[in-house]
């Protein structure tokens, strides 16, 4: 390499790492020190009082209770089926995974069902599946089980 071109390279670096030095530097000088901030002076604050008109309630009078009679909600009954439903299904849930010779249960919460898993041959363990389901949990429908 020719010496000249030598020069101007370490010229060129030496100008870019003094430039390099200088931006790192300068803005840590300009930095103000941290102060603490100003207390302010503490005066003794009384607090404010204000005279009411209310004479205090005493022994001999009584206050009348006002009663709800309506509270917003609507009291309605939930249909025998609906209970029904819900308790199969909480037995079912409580119980899996559920793994049975031919199928396997488990549930989705996303999808708020049952999943079975059939295993080989599919179609036999679909019947064994159904038999089971109307035998142990007949108010479950056949649209909370997801086949897989």
């Amino acid at each position: 390499m020719d010496s000249q071109n030598v020069k101007v390279y370490l010229a060129i670096s030496g100008a870019l790492i003094v430039l390099l030095i200088l931006v790192i530097i300068i803005p840590f000088t300009k930095q103000k020190p941290v102060t603490s901030p100003k207390q302010q002076p503490v005066t003794n604050l009384i607090p404010t009082t204000v005279e009411t008109n209310q004479s205090p309630v005493t022994n001999n009078q009584s206050l009348t209770p006002i009663p709800a009679d309506f509270t917003g909600a609507i009291d309605e009954k939930i249909p025998q089926q609906v209970i029904d439903l819900a308790a199969q299904k909480k037995d079912l849930r409580s119980k899996v995974p559920l793994s049975l010779s031919t199928f396997t249960i488990d549930f989705d919460y996303g999808e708020d069902k049952f999943t079975v898993a059939l295993k080989e041959p599919k179609d036999q363990s679909q019947k064994e599946f159904e038999s089971w389901r109307t035998t142990n949990y007949p108010i479950l429908s056949t649209e909370q089980f997801i086949l897989k």
